[in-house]
């Protein structure tokens, strides 16, 4: 029996994160469907009106499965707190880590290697976020009629304020996370000596 949730969920994710990691100066692919051209948008806007955040994130080269992972454990760790500002704001952090837009001395170096790896960290990435998303997640979004509620929701755009807090939790949890991470694994290292 065909999980149209599922198959849904995963064209999304891998338009969007396909779309964020192209090539600079590669022609724009159109959406594949009403929901990725949504997201598309949602996306660019939420970047913009805060690139003060998003903007360290990009031409990211470090460990992008393992930071985004932090950030879906800060921003969807439970069905009473999800929203639809919550995934979209997480998939904007994972495509703008994808984003290798601006990164010409890295690319000029390692063109071939840098290639393969935002490939493979997007199918990575498009993997663990459908686990995510429909392991923890599948209940909430059925009850809001999956992907037509989320075109539903974003056609009448939230006032800003709602984004602003939203972004500032997030950083918040993001930073107390990575902050917990850094303690614990320093303090292995002193247990084993």
């Amino acid at each position: 029996m065909e999980d149209q949730l599922l198959d849904r969920t995963r064209r999304l994710l891998t338009d969007y994160l396909t779309f964020c990691a192209q090539e600079p100066g590669a022609p724009e692919p159109p959406p594949t469907s009403v929901e990725a051209a949504l997201l598309r948008s949602v996306a660019a806007h939420i970047q913009h009106q805060h690139r003060f955040f998003f903007s360290p994130f990009m031409d990211y080269q470090g460990n992008r499965l393992e930071l985004v992972t932090q950030m879906a454990d800060a921003l969807l760790f439970d069905d009473q707190s999800f929203n639809w500002g919550r995934l979209v704001l997480l998939l904007t952090f994972a495509g703008t880590l994808l984003n290798q837009g601006s990164c010409k001395a890295i690319r000029r170096r390692n063109v071939v290697r840098n290639q393969i790896q935002v490939v493979r960290d997007c199918h990575l990435l498009v993997d663990l976020l459908c686990n995510r998303l429909l392991g923890q997640h599948r209940s909430w979004l059925e009850a809001r009629d999956g992907w037509d509620g989320f075109c539903r929701f974003f056609k009448s755009p939230l006032p800003l304020s709602f984004w602003r807090r939203l972004l500032i939790k997030a950083f918040l949890s993001c930073i107390i996370t990575t902050a917990i991470l850094y303690i614990w694994k320093n303090y292995l290292k002193v247990l084993k000596f």
